[in-house]
């Protein structure tokens, strides 16, 4: 190991990996300690890449960019090479949180306690829609600059990525409202009917063969998600080969994801979510009786219908359904019609399903291979609060036993 004098860094030889490697340890703006690696196959090419390191830093250091201007660089520049969904993901923080609040702000100004001061001021703003923002909102926040920031440093536009200091907002354990046995009864009874579609209408309209076509459509969907505990993109990726009858089994392969380019079916949202669930002989039999329907309208209405690719619930054109007709025109109107609070979304059927599921005494690890957990730690973070009413069903189980 060589020495060298203060602020040239630390020159370090790695036998193992035959590498060299540069780290020079330094104190931001902040006052916080931070490392920067180089590292290289020799010596003397280690040398060079010190050396333009530091000429990039110097040269770079001298600007006095904008956040909001390296903001557009930065996504023009990783465009390409990420998903549109990781795009849109970024595009939204920085465009509705991270510019309007540190946007006219100079790279080189920003420090740890600049960006944390942001992140606490989240917990009590509310976002674009009025509501107030979720700790996982606030911390994407973070992740989306942390990745921002990154891409600057390795750009020799900053000593540093302050971001790295922060910690995330603290996570607070929320309640989850899922539903009883009654209102799951009274939600699926209120969607058989035509009736709510009315909820909150002021002059009663006629329902054409494509409205009825959509309200059997979402019934159904709502009647297997509450009996399989699908996300919604993955309910709405479902194909008709994707259900096997004999076998009572419904196949998790792809996700519906609505994005800045459009819908489209792509990848799950992990391995694990790709899955087979076992359904029940009722959900089975609801299923037959939607596949049967929807045959009978895709034949009535060949010429403007085209399920091209076979989807089990499409829109009354044969596509893929639409977001915010379904919540607009059906769901809320559903909700309330069924007398479930206001607010109370699609999502809450697969807790409710998991939840149901747990009180019945099912096995949590079950549970967790349905709803495509990455592990079963995840469904006992989200469900924790169930675990005392399991332990009573496992003493009242070894009861039953009657051992002693």
């Amino acid at each position: 190991m060589v020495r060298r004098a203060k602020g040239e860094g630390t020159i370090i030889h790695d036998k193992n990996n035959n590498r060299y490697i540069w780290r020079l340890k330094y104190v931001g703006n902040d006052g916080i300690k931070y490392s920067k690696y180089l590292t290289a196959k020799s010596k003397k090419e280690l040398m060079k890449k010190i050396g333009d390191y530091k000429k990039q830093g110097e040269s770079n250091l001298d600007h006095d960019i904008k956040l909001i201007e390296w903001t557009s660089t930065w996504l023009n520049t990783i465009r390409p090479t990420i998903k549109v969904s990781t795009y849109d993901y970024y595009y939204m923080f920085l465009k509705n949180y991270i510019n309007p609040a540190l946007g006219d702000k100079r790279l080189k100004d920003l420090t740890a306690l600049t960006v944390q001061e942001f992140l606490n001021g989240m917990l009590i703003k509310k976002g674009v829609k009025g509501k107030a923002l979720s700790e996982t909102t606030i911390n994407g926040m973070r992740r989306t600059l942390k990745a921002c920031l990154e891409y600057a440093f390795r750009n020799g536009l900053i000593k540093y990525n302050p971001v790295a200091a922060t910690k995330g907002v603290r996570k607070v354990g929320h309640e989850l409202y899922v539903l009883s046995k009654e209102q799951v009864k009274t939600l699926l009874a209120t969607a058989a009917q035509q009736d709510y579609i009315y909820t909150d209408v002021k002059q009663i309209f006629d329902e054409d063969a494509g409205m009825e076509y959509l309200r059997k459509c979402y019934y159904y969907a709502i009647a297997l998600d509450i009996a399989s505990g699908l996300r919604i993109g993955e309910l709405f990726a479902l194909t008709w080969e994707d259900i096997d009858f004999e076998n009572f089994t419904v196949f998790v392969r792809r996700n519906l994801q609505s994005r800045s380019n459009g819908r489209q079916i792509g990848s799950l949202k992990t391995l694990k979510s790709k899955r087979m669930i076992h359904l029940d002989e009722k959900t089975i039999n609801l299923l037959k009786e939607w596949r049967e329907y929807q045959n009978r309208y895709a034949k009535q209405y060949h010429s403007i219908f085209d399920n091209d690719i076979n989807l089990v619930f499409t829109n009354s054109w044969g596509k893929m359904y639409n977001h915010t007709n379904f919540y607009r025109r059906y769901w809320r109107k559903l909700v309330k019609a069924a007398g479930l609070p206001e607010g109370f979304s699609f999502h809450g059927l697969r807790h409710t399903h998991a939840t149901l599921l747990l009180l019945a005494g099912e096995n949590i690890k079950a549970v967790s291979e349905r709803l495509g957990h990455s592990s079963v730690s995840t469904t006992l973070n989200i469900y924790y609060n169930l675990v005392p009413n399991l332990q009573k069903h496992a003493a009242d189980t070894f009861a039953k036993l009657d051992l002693l």
